[in-house]
């Protein structure tokens, strides 16, 4: 009896499905992954932000502070503190020691720092023209406290650094395409606190004035001078039309009156500053 061997209907060693379809079954595994992951971090983020004792918040301001090279601005401060007085007695922020500071950067941004720490960009400040618009600037970063963003960013991008130094190295090109991916997720939900700060700010405003004037004058010229509504996709803030409808929208549903605004009165508040200690 002849012996005839067969062919191999399989081999262990190579795989019988395509390359292609593998990497994409492991890409979508290592996206879903990442999204979970996430999630988590923020689910984490939003339980604990709001139980974090104020010691450990000023300590943290403290810690950032110390990062950024910026200037005590007297003229922020007295404003601020006019702000606080329209505060109803039993407001949160009242146990924030408050402070204003001037960071010099060209980019229209101001930062709100654990701890009652605001850093306003002088970029930003050369856009002021009016009262009422730095009365809603500071009104919209008093609205990230009152509802504690700050902490809850922190709390997301440290999870998040830490999690993909850890799976992927700080300098691999699996990091990068990671971060893209978290990147996208927190802009849209950055936009959303962005969002619920003009409300704070629109409510300061209207106590501070017993009007809105000027609520939207910032933004309105941001608009004219911004990118269509697609550059805005990844950005961490809304456009900013999308930003005055919405406002416009909430003083018309609140009734709000709207009047004229107060000039700055000359004060030039780039130039009015206390010296400062070392950069921050």
């Amino acid at each position: 009896m002849k012996f005839t061997p067969r062919a191999l209907s399989g081999n262990v060693n190579v795989s019988s499905s395509h390359p292609l379809a593998e990497l994409a079954w492991l890409i979508g595994g290592l996206t879903t992954l990442l999204i979970a992951v996430y999630l988590a971090l923020w689910l984490a983020s939003e339980l604990l932000a709001p139980r974090v004792s104020m010691a450990v918040e000023v300590w943290a301001g403290q810690q950032l502070l110390k990062q950024t090279r910026h200037t005590v601005n007297p003229a922020l401060q007295q404003r601020l503190k006019a702000l606080l007085a329209t505060l109803p007695s039993d407001s949160s922020l009242h146990r924030y020691d408050f402070s204003v500071s001037v960071m010099e950067n060209r980019e229209i941004n101001a930062l709100a720092l654990p701890g009652g720490h605001i850093v306003v960009f002088s970029g930003l400040l050369q856009e002021i023209r009016s009262e009422n618009e730095l009365a809603m600037v500071l009104g919209h970063e008093m609205g990230h406290y009152a509802r504690r963003d700050h902490l809850r960013g922190l709390g997301r991008g440290l999870g998040a650094t830490l999690l993909m130094a850890t799976l992927f190295g700080q300098d691999s090109r699996a990091a990068g395409i990671a971060s893209r991916i978290f990147s996208g997720l927190e802009m849209r939900y950055s936009q959303k606190q962005e969002t619920a700060a003009d409300a704070f700010g629109l409510q300061l405003l209207n106590a501070r004035y017993g009007h809105t004037g000027g609520a939207s004058d910032f933004f309105s010229r941001l608009a004219d001078r911004s990118g269509g509504r697609f550059s805005y996709l990844l950005a961490s803030h809304p456009h900013p039309q999308d930003r005055i409808d919405s406002l416009q929208r909430q003083v018309a549903a609140a009734g709000y009156r709207v009047a004229e605004t107060v000039p700055l009165q000359g004060v030039d508040l780039l130039n009015e500053r206390a010296p400062s200690g070392p950069p921050a």
